[in-house]
């Protein structure tokens, strides 16, 4: 296991993987190492390694790994509870540290790694210490080979993390702190989640493949054509284009006709414009297909790639918080490691894509399960967009709406409709969740989630279709937006005014004081604008987030974070005190004291909306 397990902090509860070393740097750039040399003392010189920095300040480069590392170290059951000797530490990532200070278009363009031997060589290069780092770290072996590298790197990584930090932490906002600090709490509940993973219910797994080819094989024999066609865009875009002779919406790289999933949607939704129901169907057809093929190739043969790699019937997605720019966690579900004697890189599956997985997969959420003799507890934060754009807008209907626990998306539909709110609501009750007021309801609803950032009428009835499966025409989108702007014309006006300030200031600021640099006004305003425009709300969201998960982890500590899913928080508890523990994550969650956070009292609740279940279907 060279090539991967160093890579694998839940490889040591296997046996499969060990600490060789640990090392810190103090703030005098004296430095300390504690080696494991397979004795039963380790554990001991571990835990006085971490006694003698209780109550302090520690900086990792990608903390969560260390930690995850040290947990696994100190804590060998799948779940319990994390080991005082790390909860007594203030632990800091100068990774994140870094991301907070360059995060913006530039660094988002140009792909820039915040590696530790990129940031020094960035940040450090006069320092005569880097031209010996740069070159060991070039140098590289494989986790278990030469020890003695590794010993002489650990202490020189440390040293060179010091240094840093001591230069970042210079170029920080001041409005940034409170934000940057409450991300650095998530590190430990977070990297506890990645080594406890997710368990594999391997009798739906093995269920879904035949069950999705059959589908498929279906599919193909009803349009005549052969399965190799739904994953072939060659084939896809003759049929498409040639035989069918169809537009085409779009262009690869290479110049050959789009075959993507919004390509396809794109064309059927023109064919309902026109009339072309059959032809619409057909390509209704090849959708499904193709969307049973990715399920099958993302999530049903990647998890089947996993657990033959974990072989302990889990799954582990490595967590990056800060994922996105706009703060939003992602996951990684593979580990890549280079053999240095023969320079190849080999790829090994620990997980599937779940920060990608579709809302309404629900097969792929069935098998996802809690560890043994757990449950799972699920936080979704309750329209969490509106309310704050609702905030940030200032918009005075919202906040009203807001404030007096009316259903914003019935204000809309009434709205559309032209109905008095109340009358709207009291005929909606009677229909008993089918009827006319639902269905405006409804209508509502899609309009509020698409258009609270800046977008047309025909942008409107595309993406009614493609995200939400509803067809309407240009017209009715046209009207829909321009019904949600006189509804609400605070959020015009927002959109105005933080462009303006976005283009004094050359950023946007979230609550928490996240940051997004804008540069591209010249070469691509409109995007760089939309940006100005999505990331204080979206921004607003992950710092939500981040901050539910730092609440639960200081006051519920018998409960422990496990993913982080679209606006939800998922959590694992013991099965038999599932109901009493929701109370009290409820609690918490609903007593959110936000003005220790943002500097500010939220003048409008924010909600959370919580179930309990024995998978990740069952709670969502």
């Amino acid at each position: 296991m060279l090539l991967h397990a160093g890579l694998e902090p839940w490889r040591l509860r296997q046996g499969n993987g060990k600490i060789t070393s640990i090392a810190i740097c103090r703030p005098d750039e004296t430095t300390a190492q504690i080696i494991n040399d397979g004795g039963p003392e380790w554990i001991w010189k571990v835990i006085a390694l971490l006694a003698e920095l209780q109550g302090q300040i520690v900086y990792a480069h990608y903390a969560v790994f260390d930690i995850a590392w040290l947990l696994a170290q100190l804590q060998p059951d799948r779940v319990g509870d994390i080991h005082q000797s790390i909860r007594g530490i203030h632990w800091r990532c100068s990774q994140l540290l870094c991301k907070w200070i360059c995060n913006g278009q530039i660094a988002e363009d140009s792909r820039f790694s915040y590696s530790l031997a990129n940031l020094t060589k960035t940040f450090l290069s006069t320092d005569p210490l880097t031209p010996d780092f740069l070159k060991m770290k070039a140098q590289g072996f494989n986790a278990g080979v030469n020890d003695q590298y590794w010993i002489d790197r650990g202490n020189l990584d440390v040293i060179m993390t010091g240094k840093l930090v001591e230069f970042l932490l210079t170029k920080i906002h001041k409005t940034q702190i409170v934000g940057l600090l409450t991300e650095f709490q998530c590190l430990v509940p977070v990297a506890n989640s990645w080594i406890m993973g997710i368990r594999i219910d391997q009798k739906i797994l093995n269920r879904l493949q035949p069950e999705m080819s059959a589908e498929k094989t279906q599919l193909a024999k009803t349009l005549g054509v052969s399965e190799s066609l739904f994953t072939s865009p060659k084939q896809l875009g003759n049929l498409l284009f040639n035989t069918w002779g169809l537009p085409v919406k779009s262009r690869t790289p290479t110049g050959a006709p789009g075959c993507s999933k919004e390509d396809l949607m794109l064309l059927q939704y023109d064919m309902m414009q026109a009339g072309a129901q059959e032809q619409a169907a057909k390509v209704g057809f090849i959708l499904r297909a193709k969307n049973i093929s990715t399920i099958m190739s993302k999530y049903v043969k990647t998890t089947h790639e996993a657990l033959s790699h974990t072989g302990d019937g889990y799954i582990y997605g490595a967590p990056r918080i800060f994922g996105t720019y706009t703060g939003r966690f992602t996951y990684s579900n593979t580990t890549k490691s280079t053999d240095f004697e023969s320079d190849t890189e080999s790829k090994f599956k620990t997980g599937i894509a779940l920060h990608q997985m579709p809302r309404k997969a629900k097969s792929i959420r069935e098998m996802l399960l809690p560890p043994e003799g757990m449950a799972l507890y699920e936080a979704d934060a309750s329209g969490q967009e509106s309310r704050l754009m609702a905030l940030r807008s200032g918009d005075e209907t919202m906040l009203k709406i807001f404030k007096d626990e009316m259903n914003f998306h019935s204000m809309t539909g009434s709205s559309i409709i032209g109905a008095d709110y109340y009358e709207f609501e009291e005929a909606r009750a009677t229909e008993h969740g089918t009827g006319y007021y639902t269905e405006q309801r409804q209508l509502g609803k899609l309009t509020n989630l698409s258009c609270n950032y800046r977008i047309g009428g025909k942008a409107l009835s595309e993406k009614a279709f493609v995200n939400y499966d509803t067809y309407m025409s240009i017209e009715t989108g046209n009207f829909l937006v321009n019904t949600f702007k006189r509804a609400y014309p605070g959020v015009p006006n927002y959109w105005e005014d933080v462009v303006w300030d976005a283009k004094k200031q050359g950023y946007v600021e979230v609550f928490g004081g996240r940051r997004f640099k804008l540069s591209k006004w010249a070469t691509d305003r409109w995007m760089t604008e939309s940006s100005a425009i999505n990331v204080p709300i979206q921004g607003a969201g992950a710092s939500m987030k981040e901050i539910a998960i730092a609440e639960m982890y200081h006051k519920n500590q018998d409960c422990h974070f496990s993913l982080d899913l679209h606006d939800a928080s998922f959590m694992y508890v013991k099965q038999e005190e599932v109901a009493e523990k929701a109370k009290e994550l409820d609690h918490t969650l609903a007593n959110i004291d936000y003005s220790k956070y943002w500097g500010f009292t939220p003048s409008i609740p924010l909600p959370y909306e919580s179930a309990f279940g024995c998978n990740f279907s069952e709670v969502k």
